[in-house]
This record gives C-alpha cells, sequence and structure tokens, in this order.
C-alpha cells in the first residue's frame, strides 16, 4: 500500500503491513484535534506516523519561498527546546491517541510514535538527540496506562524521531522523496 503525504512530497510504501491508512482527515467529529498523518499496523505493533519534510523544495519560486519561511521557523522551533515544535508533536500523538481510543481501539498491540523527519541540512546530531529527549519527556503520553488498567499495552508506547533513510531497517516500510 502506497500513501503520499499531505504536501504530495514524501510516499510511503506500506508492502507487508496489515493496513496502513491516512489519519489526519478532515471530520466535523474531529474538530480541534490535531491527527497524526497515518496509522499503520504490523502482527506485532499499531505505528502513529507523523511526517515533515524540511530538506526538499519545489523549483516553484513562490512555492520554494514559503517552504523556506516554513524551514526556518520550524528549525528554530526544533533547535528551541522550549519552543512550540515538540508540544505541537505531542499533541498530535495525544489526540490521535485519544481518537483511537474514543472509536473502541482497544490497543492489544504495542504502540510506536513515530515523526518520520527528512530533516534541514543544518540541524546538527546534538539539536536532533534534544529535540527527541524533549518530546520523550514531557510531549508524549508514556504514562497512560498507569491512569487505566483497561489499557496494559499503553506502557508499550514508544516514540522515535528516525531521518527517511533509517526507516525501512527500523520499521519496515519505506519513504521516498518526490519531486
Amino acid at each position: 500500500m502506497i500513501l503520499t503525504d499531505e504536501s504530495g512530497m514524501m510516499e510511503f510504501d506500506f508492502a507487508g503491513f496489515i493496513t496502513a491508512c491516512y489519519y489526519d482527515i478532515p471530520d466535523n467529529r474531529c474538530s480541534g484535534l490535531k491527527l497524526v498523518d497515518f496509522i499503520a499496523e504490523t502482527e506485532s505493533e499499531q505505528i502513529f506516523i507523523e511526517a515533515k519534510n524540511y530538506a526538499n523544495v519545489s523549483d516553484s519560486q513562490v512555492i520554494q519561498a514559503a517552504m523556506e519561511k516554513r524551514r526556518e521557523t520550524d528549525y528554530r522551533m526544533l533547535t528551541d527546546p522550549v519552543a512550540a515544535f515538540p508540544l505541537e508533536i505531542g499533541m498530535k500523538f495525544k489526540d490521535s491517541l485519544f481518537r483511537c481510543l474514543v472509536s473502541g481501539n482497544e490497543f492489544k498491540k504495542p504502540i510506536v510514535l513515530l515523526l518520520v523527519i527528512n530533516p534541514p541540512p543544518e540541524l546538527k546530531a546534538r539539536d536532533r538527540e534534544r529535540l527527541i529527549s524533549t518530546i520523550r519527556n514531557g510531549y508524549i503520553p508514556s504514562d497512560m496506562h498507569k491512569k487505566s488498567n483497561q489499557y496494559p499495552k499503553m506502557q508499550s508506547l514508544f516514540f522515535d524521531m528516525p531521518d527517511i533513510s533509517e526507516v525501512p531497517e527500523l520499521y519496515g516500510f519505506s519513504v521516498s522523496i518526490l519531486s
């Protein structure tokens, strides 16, 4: 199954997965919720995926200028641990889990939360590690299993922020940048 992100610039190939679907779809019942781009399922886990592409811009000057401005803003958020980016990503994962919960998902498999990123060239390894740590340690609902014995698999919640080149080996699906 092949899906494209909302910008049309990243293609995800979920060959071999049980299911994969768009999740951030307009729905009046979900008004106000921030949702991840995709949810996919394997035999052993349920994966919530948010995709961000900061390294590839279109040839169009208008789109390129808009992408550059967005990249600058997001780069500041990526490298500033108190910026809005970790909060935004955390809200997307929390709201998506909540939507699944109220839709009847019993979370019988471990959950993986992925922020798949094609980083800007200027994002340094230390900034990336600090961002991962910031998101893991305050913006991901990692203690939901303590609040409800009904969902024991919530204790298997795991967050990662792989580079697109790491995704096939680590998670079994591939990501391509479209031009």
